[in-house]
């Protein structure tokens, strides 16, 4: 048996950290009343949600289109529709409307229904009742009927919003995605109206839809009409001020689209451009010719202009043939021969001719000169005019192509509004609807709420975990020692042993004799091993003189000082002294006889130190308290009492002193100055460790002999709850008397 001391390395760290092994073995202390808890909490859950409704949830199917197979697009009349993400989302929150919520109410009348209708409204209280009847008295008006009436109202009011509030957070709308289908829920504890709403509410959103379309097809049919009757006056009154600026201007419509004067202004430009042209060419010959009637002949005969006149080329041929005939004649004949003669007066001849005719060609050139000149300004004169006369025309024409378009526009506005109107007016019964059922709600089978098995499971689990938080927070809250462990590590102190937590006999009071009643028993073996930790501490200076304190009263220190004495008596001489002078317990333990001398007797002088000490059956012998004396720590404080404790100690081997619990006096302490051991019990799951530490420290501080602490009465069914175990239960058989 060692004596376990405190771990030299052991840091404060090390006591702060977070023991897992020892949350662990809490956990198992306390494993049964935490499974209580949660068999408790399951069975009041289990009672509970037995007389829960059970919710079900019934559910319909609609398929909404995007774009509907219509056959006139009315939508155009009031703009582009929407985008097809924001027209669903539109469909989904109209679904969700309270008023298509409201008229569902009133197909199914749910204002009456008990699972929608809130409870009625309790009367006013007797003194508001009392204070109208007063004031109707005094004032002569009926104030309570008023306002009984509004507050009819108002509860009406407040009963149809309850209504509709509960019929809301009952309804779910989903999409299903990636497509045009939307899934409406409806929970309910009664399973055949829960189908039966989601179903009306499916029905009743068409509905609406299509009274929606009615009506708004309806509103343009009747805006049409109203625009036509305005667009076939606008149309009249622009066709016949037309018609009256035509006549006023006498303005009439040509083929191709042109005016007279239009038509006039181009054959003048054409023919000016041709005067122009025959007028370039005819001065360029006349400049060619000199600009004047002094023309010469060799120069007219070269002209090309000249020479290619068709009489000029005649008369030249004429006139070479006669040259010709003039040269071949004389040859023959002399100029005097009538022959030569008479050939020489036709060359002449063709020679005038052809001068003649060149002279009257070249006066031919100037003269269509001139006139080409005239001809050229002649037209240059009416083009002007005309272009005048087209200016003014044109303006006219612009003015009249204004009054056309305005017709034009008219004309096109009113047919589209008379077509549309038309349209509309055709179409006025005939109404498709935009989404249909695809799916009808049944009334479910099996409820979706509450889950009883998982909530139960919950209840379970949670409840384990609360149990579980309590016992670890009731085992951080306990201060008190609870394994021999806490000895060691919160102390500081060596731990001599550890004594079981016995059931006495019922009506037994006073110390526990077990060591002396069993030597063989769990008990008796817990005492071997306090006493071979006291040995073993003592192997270099043995503890001749022992004191055995306590913290408080009832902690087991006179069991622990009476057995361990027992224990030593069986290798050596021992006498046990009870030097707890206020309440001793050592001669009612042996059954002494009442009033018998003991130590306080011997310290006064008053008894014989022989006649005070007895012997009993355990093998050792007993001084006992003797009279209670007023002042005990004076008494202990005495030079007789350490005078005392040395001769005794001449005559015994051990001397076992048990004396006060140190919280209350300090007599254990005065007793600790005259021993070389003393021995701590601290009394397990009831000390305050607060108060122990505070003992031991005291006890350091001074200088006394500490040699461990006794933790007694531990409960050994939590020794592997609170410790490594190993304390007791197996010992060498060699320790054993």
């Amino acid at each position: 048996m060692q004596v376990l001391q405190r771990p030299a390395d052991l840091t404060p760290q090390d006591e702060d950290a977070i023991d897992l092994h020892h949350l662990w073995q809490v956990i198992r202390h306390n494993l049964w009343g935490v499974l209580g808890l949660c068999l408790v909490v399951s069975l009041l859950t289990t009672l509970w949600v037995m007389r829960i409704n059970p919710v079900y949830r019934a559910s319909t199917t609609i398929m909404i289109e995007s774009q509907e197979a219509k056959t006139v697009s009315i939508e155009e009349v009031y703009g582009q529709p929407p985008g097809i993400r924001e027209y669903f989302l539109t469909q989904f929150e109209i679904i969700r409307n309270r008023d298509i919520a409201e008229m569902v109410a009133d197909e199914l009348d749910l204002w009456n229904n008990p699972l929608f209708a809130p409870a009625p409204r309790s009367e006013e209280n007797n003194e508001d009742n009392w204070r109208d009847a007063i004031r109707d008295f005094v004032t002569g008006f009926d104030a309570t009927a008023r306002r009984n009436e509004t507050s009819a109202v108002e509860d009406e009011e407040r009963r149809k919003a309850a209504v509709i509030n509960r019929f809301m957070s009952q309804l779910s709308v989903e999409p299903v995605e990636f497509t045009q289908l939307v899934v409406v829920s409806f929970e309910s504890t009664d399973r055949k109206l829960a189908a039966e709403i989601v179903n009306t509410l499916a029905q009743v959103y068409i509905q609406s839809q299509l009274d929606a379309k009615l009506q708004s097809t309806q509103a343009a049919g009747n805006w049409l009409t109203g625009r036509l009757q305005d667009l076939k006056a606008k149309l009249d009154a622009s066709q016949q001020e037309l018609q009256t600026y035509r006549d006023t201007e006498d303005i009439l419509d040509m083929a191709g689209g042109q005016t007279v004067d239009a038509q006039e202004l181009n054959e003048l430009t054409t023919r000016l451009g041709e005067a122009r042209r025959a007028r370039i060419g005819a001065e360029n010959i006349y400049r060619e010719l000199g600009g004047s009637a002094d023309y010469s002949l060799a120069k007219l005969m070269k002209m090309p202009e000249v020479l290619q006149h068709p009489l000029v080329q005649s008369l030249k041929q004429n006139h070479t043939a006669a040259q010709q005939e003039v040269a071949n004649l004389g040859k023959r004949y002399g100029p005097e021969h009538p022959k030569m003669m008479a050939a020489t007066a036709r060359e002449e001849s063709a020679e005038n001719e052809l001068k003649q005719q060149v002279m009257q060609v070249a006066a031919g050139i100037e003269k269509e000169y001139r006139i080409a000149l005239r001809n050229e300004q002649n037209l240059s004169q009416q083009l002007a005019a005309v272009k005048e006369e087209v200016a003014t025309s044109n303006r006219k024409q612009f003015r009249l192509r204004e009054l056309e378009q305005q017709v034009e526009a008219d004309q096109r506005l009113y047919e589209m509004f008379f077509n549309r109107a038309k349209e509309t007016s055709e179409t006025m019964g005939f109404q498709s609807a935009h989404a249909r059922v695809v799916e009808r709600a049944s009334p479910p089978i099996a409820p979706i709420k509450p889950n009883k098995r998982n909530i139960v499971l919950i209840a379970f689990l949670l409840s384990g975990f609360v149990g579980i938080g309590l016992a670890i927070l009731r085992d951080m809250l306990d201060n008190t020692l609870k394994s021999p462990d806490e000895v060691v590590e919160r102390l500081g102190a060596p731990l001599l042993g550890v004594l079981p937590n016995i059931k006495v006999p019922k009506g037994q009071t006073g110390p526990y004799l077990g060591y002396l009643d069993d030597t063989t028993s769990a008990f008796a073996e817990s005492i071997r091993s306090v006493r071979t930790g006291l040995m073993l501490t003592g192997l270099e200076n043995p503890h001749k003189v022992t004191v055995v304190t306590s913290t408080n009263p009832g902690e087991g220190k006179s069991t622990v000082a009476i057995n361990l004495a027992a224990a030593l008596a069986q290798m050596e001489s021992v006498l046990l002294i009870d030097a707890d002078l206020r309440r001793p317990a050592v001669a009612s333990a042996f059954k002494l006889r009442s009033g018998s001398p003991g130590l306080s007797n011997v310290l006064a002088l008053s008894a014989r130190r022989e006649d005070c000490v007895q012997k009993v059956d355990a093998g050792f012998d007993v001084l006992p308290a003797g009279i209670l004396p007023p002042n005990p720590q004076e008494m202990l404080a005495t030079h007789q009492f350490r005078d005392l404790v040395k001769e005794l100690g001449e005559q015994y081997d051990r001397i076992v002193i048990d004396s006060a619990p140190i919280n209350a006096v300090s007599d254990s302490l005065i007793l600790a100055t005259v021993a070389d051991s003393l021995v701590y019990v601290a009394k397990a799951e009831e000390t305050p460790l607060k108060l122990v530490l505070k003992n031991i420290n005291l006890i350091k501080h001074s200088n006394l002999p500490l040699t461990g602490v006794v933790l007694n009465r531990l409960d050994t069914k939590k020794q592997g709850a609170y410790g490594k175990g190993g304390y007791y239960g197996t010992y060498d058989s060699s320790e054993r008397s």
